[in-house]
């Protein structure tokens, strides 16, 4: 998933919509190397679990749950993993790793882990909220898990991972586009608090990371199903933790897919540029969208959408979540560029014709009332927080509610890989670079003043919490690139007119693991992960039935 605008200051570009495709090798674990202590990692992969009646907390609501569903299909357990797998100079508490197991309804041919994405989504709402050909669940154990740090595995000793909702929630409302570098300071002034806030709260931050996932994973393995390879269907970034399981477990690789992969390709400037024009392609339909609803000139609609986005940047948008009352309006706050801009992007994930309906409205919407509540919605929605607990006049009286889905996705993908900083030279050549491939995001997220910052890195991020420390590890700065050294027939899955992971990102992943490679006529991100598609879906009961040889194939879109 992408990253809010706020998060990366430095790149003030939407250059900062593609870091989940980043990956990195394994990385050093903190610790003095004079005083270190042996991490039993035996001990672990000798544990027992009991499947037992899910927490009331982990059962999702029945009009979420796939059709069909109900509490009594699902047991639930929880797997003891280490926080570091290298020797450790200090005690780190375990993590509790959470799972649900829908148990096969016939005969047990082993299991399939799965893993929605993110970084931060949780698998064991996978398990309730998706639809499985009645095949698969027949025949397997259906294992959904929630990767250490996110939703509800935490460290054992009952603490999780998080930030302040108050001071996440704020950075919404500062300036997207500082027109100069007086409000830049100011922006990176809010945030540098909202992370100091956070590393004080959360000292073993940096214990997340696909690597150790990864790790995790493997105890899953051998204590759910003993002995046997690893059957896994992983989403989005879970492509990222079955590239780097593939590379380093190739002794115990079963039936994995890869659905929607992120790159693999080592120039990732290259990458978020085909990122970009991928973006760039779903907004110029979305916008082309708008115009043939209101029997408008492509020119005219895109001109309104950026006369809205410059409304926003001046405060004369309204919706439901702000912090600062709209005065005129009552029970209205004042919206921000940040929540425009961010609603957009967010349509990416969704179903093109509901995007387009969705986009249509929402800009309809603030033509005619100033009212940006649609594109505030998913924007809140994409990271992580309950929409709809953001009523209210002021900051006191909101009841907000949210996941730790985004403060997880940015800190595994800083300690999965960091590119170093780019020198101003070359922040200039990649503006120019993302202007030339993506003019219309380019102008969308710039400020009307044409003021864009080079230089040194403003303010506090995780990498530069990581590299200041020098009992944390450094992130990795060369992209992690998988190997297939099982030789195992891995399943690739990709949508040809998707941008969330452009469909050469499948195309490379498949090349790169000499791996069969499934297109899907469809902008659909994820498109096994999601069950809707009567042709994926065959192909993924033969694929784990063993019912003859893979090769490539191309889907119709979603049935």
């Amino acid at each position: 998933m992408p990253l809010k605008p706020l998060s990366a200051m430095g790149a003030l570009l939407p250059v900062v919509l593609v870091v989940s495709a980043c990956q990195g090798p394994a990385t050093p674990l903190a610790g003095n190397a004079d005083a270190t202590t042996p991490v039993d990692i035996d001990s672990y992969y000798d544990q027992e679990i009991s499947w037992g009646e899910c927490d009331a907390e982990w059962l999702i609501e029945p009009d979420v749950a796939a059709s069909g569903f109900v509490d009594a299909d699902v047991t639930c357990a929880t797997v003891a993993v280490p926080a570091v797998y290298e020797d450790v100079s200090e005690a780190v508490p375990d993590f509790e790793i959470a799972m649900m197991r829908r148990e096969a309804t016939e005969r047990s041919m082993g299991a399939i882990f799965i893993n929605p994405g993110g970084p931060g989504v949780s698998g064991v709402g996978q398990v309730q909220f998706s639809d499985f050909p009645e095949d698969l669940t027949d025949n397997f154990d259906i294992i959904g898990f929630d990767p250490r740090g996110v939703q509800y595995s935490g460290f054992a000793d009952g603490t999780d991972i998080r930030c302040s909702d108050v001071t996440d929630f704020i950075t919404y409302f500062e300036e997207g586009s500082p027109a100069n570098e007086e409000e830049l300071d100011a922006v990176v002034e809010v945030l540098d608090v909202h992370y100091e806030t956070c590393q004080e709260d959360n000292p073993y931050w940096w214990t997340l990371s696909t690597n150790n996932v990864v790790a995790d994973l493997d105890i899953m393995r051998e204590v759910v199903t003993p002995g046997e390879p690893l059957n896994f269907i992983g989403s989005s970034y879970g492509t990222t933790i079955a590239g780097r399981y593939v590379s380093t477990f190739p002794d115990h690789v079963g039936k994995i897919v890869f659905d929607s992969p992120t790159t693999v390709d080592t120039d990732r400037i290259a990458s978020r540029l085909e990122k970009l024009a991928a973006d760039e392609e779903k907004l110029a339909g979305l916008v082309q969208g708008y115009a043939d609803n209101q029997e408008i000139s492509f020119d005219e609609a895109w001109d309104t959408v950026l006369e809205l986005r410059q409304l926003a940047d001046d405060d004369q948008l309204y919706g439901f979540a702000g912090i600062e009352p709209a005065g005129e309006f009552e029970d209205t706050q004042i919206s921000s560029e940040s929540l425009f801009t961010r609603g957009i992007a967010a349509l990416n994930y969704l179903p093109e014709e509901d995007a387009q309906a969705y986009f249509n409205q929402a800009i309809f919407d603030a033509v005619q009332y100033r009212w940006n509540g649609t594109f505030e919605w998913f924007a809140f929605w994409l990271d992580g927080y309950e929409p709809d607990s953001l009523y209210g006049e002021s900051l006191e009286e909101k009841e907000i509610a949210r996941s730790n889905e985004f403060e997880i996705r940015v800190i595994v993908n800083t300690m999965d890989f960091s590119q170093p900083p780019l020198g101003e030279d070359e922040q200039r050549e990649f503006s120019r670079k993302a202007e030339e491939v993506a003019p219309m995001l380019t102008a969308l997220y710039s400020d009307a003043s044409g003021y864009e910052y080079f230089g040194p890195p403003k303010g506090l991020s995780w990498y530069q919490l990581a590299i200041d420390n020098p009992e944390i590890p450094d992130p990795p700065t060369e992209p992690f690139v998988p190997s297939n050294p099982s030789g195992e027939d891995l399943l690739i899955i990709g949508s040809l007119y998707e941008s969330v992971t452009p469909f050469s990102f499948a195309e490379d992943t498949a090349e790169t693991l000499g791996a069969t490679l499934i297109s899907v006529e469809s902008e659909i991100h994820a498109p096994a992960g999601n069950y809707t598609n009567d042709c994926v879906n065959r192909i993924l009961v033969d694929y784990f039935l063993d019912r003859g040889e893979m090769a490539p194939v191309t889907c119709p879109g979603q049935s």
